[in-house]
């Protein structure tokens, strides 16, 4: 591959692969504190090829700005982010050190490794991970971080939560290194007591969703998830950016919905600026209208918006308050995308609101309090997706129909033990009663006249 780049030298330069097509080059100039990105000829003529995002296209200026928040959104946030930069030395406002670190496995299908290495450079090497040991390092959470294992950073997927990504062969887990992959996310119990099982409370709401999609499309509309017990439950969600292909692992593109929408991480939330009477009104981060600027982008604007929809409706089902912009993501190809499944789908609804915030990371309408979305919000809601009112009513009802029976057989479902069993059968009372509240609301959505919004 040319040693040409965009400006610094390769100390400063990271090549980007699909596995061994060279994608590009990411370079960092000191100077001006700028991360710049050009697309390899190769890659630009490649019949599998796709854009990182829509706002780094094949052909066009490319914005330091658009590489930045791209990469600055791959990059894990709060406490796992300060994990990595102490046991990295690097400081957490240092992208292009971090992705230096972190980007040999990132969400999707892209490795970044050192100008002029290749990413299969190394030996394919499976750590067992026992399940002893597992359990042991999740006691020890306090005192080691769950991210690192053998003095090394594992965590290099966007989030808060505590997580662990391993090599699933079977019933065996194993940290992937050299030329594997990952295929699935671990995720243990919180430490933050005011969240008592989030494993069941996530596993249920995931479950529950892909029980709706098996009727709807006979389809999964979340990332497949189990629960290991070791015996600490262990939430064990299938990578839907990675598909086993016989003995081979192979990775798929994605990107968020900050990523889509050209957003900082600090912009996940519609009210980016928080909540304060001198800011409530400022409304430019990520929102379902924002999301509707997706559809030239998408394959099928059509089934996109629709899915963007029905994630919009288990929002209000679970009661998942903290359904932000980087919660949703898209398979991309060539320069368009498609919805990827549904994952982080938890009841926050359900954990006590004086200690856990339950305001609405976007907006119906111009709500963002659960027990505000009525009938007008939810046609709002509507307008400003670009979704038909009279179909968004007529899958809303049929979803809530649904959801009243399959919530009830999820909380009986024998995976659940000990304290896990009450939770879920609250969360599932919990559920069915959102769902008769918003079925009150269904018939009045398409009523009104379009010249009140």
């Amino acid at each position: 591959m040319s040693d040409e780049q965009p400006g610094g030298s390769l100390d400063r330069a990271l090549d980007v692969f699909c596995a061994s097509d060279h994608v590009g080059r990411v370079a960092f100039d000191p100077e001006d504190d700028r991360l710049s990105f050009a697309y390899s000829p190769a890659w630009r003529q490649h019949p599998g090829r796709f854009q990182l995002t829509p706002h780094i296209p094949f052909d066009g200026e490319v914005s330091h700005v658009a590489v930045r928040r791209y990469i600055d959104n791959l990059l894990p946030e709060g406490r796992a982010l300060d994990v990595v930069a102490n046991f990295t030395n690097v400081q957490k406002t240092n992208l292009f050190g971090l992705i230096r670190v972190l980007g040999r496995e990132t969400a999707g299908a892209l490795c970044f490794v050192p100008a002029g290495q290749l990413p299969e450079e190394g030996m394919a090497v499976r750590r067992p991970v026992e399940v002893a040991e597992l359990q042991q390092r999740i006691d020890d959470r306090t005192r080691v971080p769950f991210a690192v294992w053998d003095g090394k950073v594992r965590m290099s997927v966007a989030g808060y939560q505590d997580k662990l990504l391993v090599l699933r062969e079977g019933d065996a887990l194993f940290l992937a290194d050299g030329s594997l992959s990952s295929t699935h996310i671990l995720k243990p119990e919180p430490l933050n007591d005011n969240l008592p099982c989030m494993v069941a409370n996530e596993h249920f709401c995931m479950q529950l969703i892909n029980r709706l999609g098996q009727r709807r499309l006979r389809e999964n509309w979340a990332a497949e998830v189990e629960i290991l017990r070791v015996p600490a439950p262990v939430l064990c969600v299938a990578r839907f950016d990675r598909v086993r292909v016989d003995a081979n692992v192979q990775r798929r593109h994605v990107i968020d919905g900050c990523q889509a929408l050209n957003l900082p991480v600090a912009a996940k939330y519609e009210r980016a600026l928080g909540n304060g009477e001198d800011v409530r009104h400022i409304r430019d981060g990520a929102s379902f209208q924002a999301l509707s600027t997706l559809r030239p982008h998408m394959s099928n604007a059509a089934v996109g918006i629709r899915q963007l929809a029905v994630w919009a409706i288990t929002t209000l089902l679970l009661g998942n308050s903290d359904a932000h912009g980087k919660n949703i993501s898209f398979f991309g190809q060539g320069d368009t995308f498609t919805v990827a499944p549904f994952y982080d789908l938890v009841s926050v609804a359900v954990y006590d609101g004086q200690r856990i915030d339950h305001e609405l990371a976007m907006a119906f309408g111009d709500e963002f309090t659960l027990a505000d979305v009525k009938s007008f919000a939810l046609a709002d809601f509507c307008e400003r997706l670009g979704f038909p009112r009279r179909t968004f009513a007529r899958e809303l009802r049929q979803l809530c129909e649904w959801v009243r029976e399959e919530a009830q057989q999820q909380a009986v479902a024998p995976v659940y033990v000990d304290a896990e069993r009450a939770f879920v059968r609250t969360l599932a009372d919990y559920v069915v009663g959102r769902a008769d509240l918003l079925l009150a609301q269904v018939a009045e959505i398409p009523e009104y006249k379009g010249e009140l919004f």
